[in-house]
């Protein structure tokens, strides 16, 4: 996700915009609906962006079907609570005792009794309008995952030559990324592939959103949810997981044990 030095300035006053447009749309009453009694229950982890996740969690309870939130605050030195203050019997922040890290979403949606999760990486800033795109788009085909956007992998003679990323699009991709909707068959094929592969979820330190990408029947899908609002520091090298040093190495290799093993798996 590029961000420009223009947007740096702008993502702050467009989230003060927002505030308001949502505080107006609380007392007037205006929720995203979707047809149908259908629920998702969201998951949201926060390690080091803790201020992100109100307007996070204000945007998600404008939406009359997210039914659960689980706020799991990855940092032991921080209160959410402190950063979150809003009050919803939908809404249930836990302070964990000890660092956890990305993976640790799938587990923590393995724990409710939901059939749609949706988790949403804490430097993307969705709409109401755009969650509900993202769970319609699950809704209409649940055989496999659906992501904001996608990353598709060029391997060659057993090793991935070329990563491209793709956004604005409605299609087929290797890799959902950004924001993810899945059922619980896919959250249980998740935990099996990881099984697999002989990986412990709580090991996992980073691309987890590889795993659930194999986690369909077919491949996954990214969706055009239009533009994209995200956090000036997701090109931050102190902050983003994606700079850190053999991040890109880790993934590589990862995607190409997932394919093994999806492989093997359907033979069986």
């Amino acid at each position: 996700m590029k961000i420009s030095k223009l947007a740096r300035f702008s993502t702050p006053i467009q989230l003060r915009c927002r505030d308001a447009w949502w505080f107006l749309r609380r007392v007037l009453r205006l929720r995203e609906k979707v047809p149908g009694n259908e629920k998702i229950s969201v998951v949201l982890l926060s390690y080091r962006r803790m201020k992100n996740l109100r307007p996070i969690v204000d945007s998600l309870l404008l939406c009359d079907f997210v039914g659960q939130i689980i706020l799991s605050n990855n940092n032991p030195e921080v209160r959410m609570e402190d950063f979150v203050r809003v009050r919803d019997p939908r809404l249930r922040i836990i302070n964990q005792p000890a660092r956890r890290y990305p993976g640790w979403r799938y587990s923590l949606a393995r724990e409710l009794p939901a059939q749609y999760f949706m988790s949403i990486d804490d430097d993307l800033f969705l709409t109401p309008g755009q969650v509900r795109k993202l769970f319609l788009s699950l809704l209409a085909n649940p055989s496999v995952p659906h992501g904001a956007g996608g990353e598709d992998f060029v391997v060659d003679d057993g090793k991935v030559v070329a990563r491209r990323h793709v956004g604005g699009q409605d299609r087929e991709t290797d890799v959902i990324v950004w924001a993810y909707a899945f059922t619980r068959e896919h959250l249980q094929k998740y935990f099996a592939l990881l099984e697999r592969m002989r990986i412990d979820n709580g090991d996992l330190k980073a691309s987890e959103d590889v795993i659930i990408s194999f986690c369909g029947h077919g491949r996954a899908r990214c969706q055009d949810l239009g533009r994209l609002l995200c956090c000036a520091s997701a090109q931050d090298a102190k902050i983003a997981t994606w700079r850190q040093d053999g991040f890109l190495e880790h993934r590589c290799q990862l995607y190409l044990q997932c394919r093994h093993a999806d492989a093997a798996g359907n033979e069986t």
